[in-house]
């Protein structure tokens, strides 16, 4: 019997995987290990990686002893706040410091990009007790806005002031009075030239609870942030170039910090450190 040699079966071509597009650039933020935890940062911002890299610490850690021996002095159930807290160098130290009695804090930070990350580094570590707000500190409600920022070029992201001027993103604007806080044991501020305007909203809640204030004064100058204290029970220390401590008097007599920080519109001489 003659065998009929048949053609195949046409074969239906089966379709190809996507292929991913090439990686052109490395990510702008990135996972790095410290002494606090892991942080995301930009791997282009000034100081901040670089620091992290090389020393398993924050670039401000001089500043970071300060505001722990006060932290120290806090009570339990204690609150923090923490005006322009970036990617969380201030905010993340102080949430292992008060931890233990159970203090919280609550991080302001304008750049949506910043506030980000802030929120990775608060999931990586389980830092329950920060709540961030991406938000600016002034003294009415309303809206400025930011630069364009380019988070992929070397810069300092820490020294971005907001603008009336319709430029990059927009950022709502609050009071900390508005926030109506059970209570206010610490305040640092670090917003670039916006320090009065934050401190001006802030005014009923430091009257209120007199915290400790940390305030970075090199833009605004230490007569303005004086002036907002004006018929407070508060006194000044220049504690380096770029900060200022307004102790409310009530907790300075209260506890055991001392400083041997020059005092601010005081001719004496400083404080010798205690024992």
């Amino acid at each position: 019997m003659e065998k009929k040699l048949r053609q195949p079966e046409p074969v239906t071509p089966q379709a190809k995987p996507p292929v991913a597009p090439a990686q052109t650039q490395h990510p702008d933020f990135i996972v790095l290990d410290s002494v606090y935890g892991r942080f995301i940062v930009n791997r282009y911002c000034a100081g901040h990686a670089q620091s992290l890299v090389s020393t398993g610490k924050t670039h401000i850690e001089a500043e970071l002893n300060n505001i722990r021996a006060i932290l120290k002095t806090l009570p339990n159930d204690c609150l923090i706040v923490d005006g322009g807290a970036n990617i969380g160098f201030v905010a993340v130290p102080a949430a292992l410091a008060v931890r233990e009695k159970r203090g919280i804090i609550h991080a302001f930070e304008p750049q949506r990009m910043m506030a980000n990350a802030l929120c990775g580094t608060i999931a990586l570590n389980s830092f329950d007790n920060i709540y961030v707000h991406n938000c600016a500190l002034g003294s009415a409600p309303g809206r400025l806005f930011l630069p364009k920022i380019d988070y992929g070029k070397p810069a300092d992201f820490g020294m971005v002031s907001l603008s009336e001027k319709q430029q990059g993103e927009g950022v709502d604007v609050v009071t900390l009075d508005s926030r109506d806080l059970p209570r206010c044991d610490f305040f640092k501020l670090d917003v670039e030239g916006f320090e009065v305007p934050a401190l001006l909203g802030a005014r009923k809640t430091i009257e209120k609870f007199e915290p400790w204030c940390w305030i970075e004064y090199w833009m605004t100058g230490q007569e303005n942030i004086m002036k907002c204290f004006s018929g407070l029970k508060y006194r000044f220390f220049q504690m380096d170039k770029l900060n200022m401590l307004c102790a409310p008097e009530s907790r300075l007599k209260g506890s055991d910090i001392s400083t041997n920080a020059p005092e601010i519109g005081v001719s004496i001489a400083p404080a010798v450190p205690k024992d």
